[in-house]
């Protein structure tokens, strides 16, 4: 009898043993388990000033760009959307050199930064062929660049003239790349 309650004893001890250790594994995570990243933080929109300076910026750019490309590219089709680039990015900047004092912000003074420097810089070293292949790559990155502060901008700035500018002019910059990702996949 003591044998058999010596057994029944240590019985239930390892069952309580086991009970207590799946409890413990039910409640820490799996070393197999992936924690899901936190989603990334939506990048706080640029203030009015800043917008206004990278916008006047950007359209410098491109009008210079466009400029090079109507005397260096060999493609009608790059040409054309030189002469398209030119036209329309003059008007944005005229439309917000308009608009800024209107919000009490001062008309910008359109600076190339660096980046953009060293893109014409390259730009002026390329033709034919070559030229039309390193212009349309810009264009697309600079259109993405371009479409993305412009949404950052107008979904998360405070409410007013400047917001919706920058709200009506992303369908021409969105025309702008689908434009120039096509003569990029013509290529």
């Amino acid at each position: 009898m003591r044998k058999t309650t010596l057994i029944a004893v240590s019985a239930l001890a390892l069952a309580a043993a086991c009970g207590q250790q799946a409890q413990q594994q039910a409640e820490a995570p799996a070393a197999t388990e992936t924690v899901a990243p936190a989603p990334a933080p939506i990048p706080a929109a640029p203030s009015a000033e800043e917008f206004v300076q990278k916008a006047a910026n950007s359209d410098a750019f491109e009008i210079q760009a466009a400029q090079l490309a109507l005397t260096h590219a060999s493609n009608a089709d790059v040409k054309a959307f030189a002469r398209m680039m030119r036209t329309d990015h003059t008007a944005t900047t005229h439309e917000l050199t308009s608009l800024a004092p209107t919000v009490n912000l001062a008309v910008p003074t359109p600076a190339l930064d660096s980046d953009q420097q060293a893109k014409l810089d390259a730009l002026r070293n390329a033709n034919g062929a070559a030229f039309d292949s390193l212009y349309v790559d810009q264009q697309v990155q600079a259109h993405q660049d371009a479409v993305s502060m412009f949404e950052n901008f107008a979904n998360n700035s405070a409410q007013g003239p400047l917001q919706q500018w920058a709200q009506t002019t992303l369908p021409k910059l969105r025309q702008h790349l689908d434009r120039a990702q096509a003569l990029k996949n013509a290529a």
